[in-house]
């Protein structure tokens, strides 16, 4: 049998081979378009990569098929027992049975050592707003559990709990040392299947327990008993566990080793135990991972400046750079390959890895490993009026830039550079400018771009230029002065040319702020060249303009500003999907859910964005398989809970869920 793309429920036994394979396909889970990388026996899944929400997925297949146990770990970033636990997980080879594993469910958490910067992640899967931070990574979670027959949540808690009062730090309303459940028994009301998850926790505990010697580290059951009005714990009917068993009908159980305990070590030990504890009454029995706890060390991080050939750059060592010089940190080099991010500080946000900075004044990067600082590059300026940087000189000069030209250990430049006339200046520009062309239709309201007149120009610069001339994705247009031009994130703009009744400064450039050209002139000359909005443009470049947030896109001669036009980046939003299955039409807004008839048909008959836009590539998936975007189109519901996902290039619209009913 080959490899599916996502696991099967044991519950689906009873039916044919056939229609097995058929919904094992259908059920693979694409929100946003993540790196997969593959193998025989695993899948490596990547969302969101290089920022804080970064969410790693780990999917183990055994050589024998049988059950699929999720582990997860790190949804409260301040309980390391836990996500250094489920990351040992990652490597093992399964002869048996599946794993889903995902070691750091916010790493954003993480990072910062903290329960919840944007709230408490576990308290978001009863409901979750549009705009909240965690919303895409619950989704992503909640479909995972959707392909699982049990599902693990380690955390470390406080004290040691107690069926009886003993103290203040050992009692029943403390969660360490147990294994927590929301209810006894639970009959699933849609399913009608009996879970014994009181007597299924004790049976894990009883083999935890054989490896524990000293009694007070002995793990208990804690029953939360969460659907009851009486229950001390009605805040879980929010958690990750509670939607598990409630929405999904799959044994869910909360591991809790204890903040208390005498070292990481320990906790991390205690959370295998139990893990193991619970593939062992699965049939599921993986080797038992190392723990390995060496101190993270930093071997060096590979650097590209201003788009030039990257470089590595010792720990310790100190980059020489130019006033205005981008640096982008490629890859970082360490002990450890997972849970690695980097800072550079002052600058950028919590997780700077592979994100174009520009560099105003010194500063350091520093590597983290989860939330631990190892390792820092420090970076220095030249002094003013020593023109651009070494490696801007070598790009301008047409030299080719070799590994440690330079930058190792960085305070004295590379001899080809010390060779350069010293009066070089500034870069000559790499792409020649267009000649002018013949004028230009302005884009028509409603299409994939539109240009917009504002009504009061009032910070609009007067001047001898007529337009802007643009290419976007192809299509050419003019912007005039004042105007704002709104385009879906992802187009592509060339920046044609400027467009003026009579000849302009001998010094005026074409200039997109927060932008900077791949071809590393950072002049502010951007005519020629094309901007990748999904990924070229800066963030804090970009300014407040009648309630809109917009890039400048200027006319500059040296430090006057001669005209201003304004670039709106939006990104695309589902608006609504509507359906029809068995005569009934049903619009579902972006992650609503609905419930139909395993093996039914359902007709996709309209998808809409927010606002103008058009979805330019549109792509459509059914559990990350794609269907048509020529729609109508009829697909077949699985007998699993799938996503219905709308994207626009490679950028998520929206998404609603079909759920099986039967």
């Amino acid at each position: 049998m080959s490899r599916p793309q996502a696991f099967s429920r044991s519950s689906r036994a009873a039916l044919s081979p056939l229609l097995v394979l058929i919904f094992i396909w259908l059920a693979q889970i694409s929100i946003l378009s993540p790196e997969i990388l593959a193998s025989g026996d695993r899948q490596h899944i990547v969302y969101f990569e290089g920022t804080p929400q970064e969410l790693e997925i780990y999917k183990i297949y055994g050589r024998i098929e049988g059950p699929t146990v999720m582990i997860m770990g790190g949804i409260q970033g301040d309980e390391p027992g836990g996500f250094m636990s489920a990351d040992l997980y990652v490597d093992l080879a399964l002869k048996r049975g599946n794993l889903i594993v995902v070691p750091r469910v916010n790493f954003k958490s993480i990072i910062m050592f903290d329960r919840g910067p944007d709230g408490d992640m576990n308290r978001k899967f009863d409901q979750v707003s549009d705009h909240d931070p965690d919303r895409d990574r619950v989704e992503i979670i909640k479909n995972l559990m959707s392909e699982s027959d049990l599902v693990l949540n380690l955390h470390d808690g406080s004290g040691f709990f107690r069926p009886v009062w003993e103290s203040d730090l050992a009692n029943p309303m403390r969660y360490g040392q147990c294994i927590i459940a929301d209810a006894e028994v639970y009959t699933h009301p849609t399913s009608g299947r009996v879970l014994h998850l009181g007597q299924e926790a004790r049976a894990a505990i009883d083999i935890i327990n054989r490896d524990i010697k000293e009694e007070k580290y002995k793990f208990h059951f804690s029953n939360h008993d969460t659907l009851s009005e009486k229950s001390q714990h009605k805040e879980q009917r929010k958690s990750a566990s509670f939607y598990a068993l409630t929405k999904l009908g799959i044994p869910a159980y909360g591991i809790e080793t204890s903040k208390q305990l005498p070292s990481l070590e320990m906790k991390i030990h205690q959370h295998n135990l139990a893990v193991n504890a619970f593939l062992e009454l699965y049939g599921v029995v993986p080797e038992q991972p190392r723990i390995n706890l060496e101190p993270p060390s930093l071997k060096y991080m590979v650097i590209s400046v201003n788009n030039q050939l990257p470089v590595a750059v010792a720990d310790g060592q100190t980059l020489l750079l130019a006033p205005s010089d981008t640096v982008e940190v490629v890859h970082v080099g360490a002990n450890y390959d997972r849970g690695l991010s980097v800072d550079i500080v002052g600058l950028g946000g919590l997780n700077d890895i592979r994100l174009p900075i520009i560099i105003e004044k010194p500063t350091t990067i520093i590597a983290r490993r989860d939330n631990i600082k190892f390792g820092l590059i420090r970076l220095e300026l030249l002094p003013e009026g020593q023109g651009p940087s070494p490696q801007l000189r070598l790009a301008a000069s047409g030299e080719t830039i070799g590994a440690g030209a330079g930058w190792l250990p960085g305070s004295k430049p590379p001899e080809i550079i010390a060779q350069l006339p010293a009066d070089t200046g500034a870069a000559k520009p790499l792409v020649a400018p267009p000649k002018p062309s013949d004028q230009l239709p302005v884009a028509q309201a409603g299409s994939l771009v539109t240009a917009d007149a504002i009504n009061q120009p009032e910070t609009t610069i007067s001047g001898p230029v007529t337009a802007f001339a643009l290419e976007i994705d192809g299509r050419r247009l003019l912007i005039s002065p004042g105007e704002k031009l709104t385009v879906q994130k992802g187009v592509k703009i060339k920046m044609v040319e400027i467009l003026a009744p009579a000849p302009l400064p001998k010094g005026t450039v074409m200039n997109l702020k927060g932008f900077v050209g791949r071809n590393g002139d950072i002049t502010g000359h951007d005519q020629g060249t094309t901007c990748d909005t999904a990924k070229d443009l800066i963030p804090r470049f970009a300014i407040k303009r009648n309630q809109d947030t917009v890039y400048q896109l200027g006319a500059e001669d040296g430090k006057t500003l001669l005209a201003a036009a304004y670039i709106e980046v939006l990104s695309p939003k589902l608006k609504s999907v509507t359906l029809e299955s068995g005569g009934q039409i049903k619009t579902l807004t972006i992650g609503q859910r609905w419930g139909l008839a395993p093996e039914s048909k359902v007709t996709v008959l309209e998808v809409l964005l927010e606002g103008d836009l058009i979805a330019t590539s549109p792509r459509y998936t059914l559990g990350g398989k794609v269907f048509s975007a020529n729609l109508p189109q009829t697909l077949i519901m699985p007998n699993i809970a799938v996503s219905l996902a709308v994207f626009s290039r490679e950028e998520l619209a929206g998404k609603v869920v079909l759920f099986p009913v039967k």
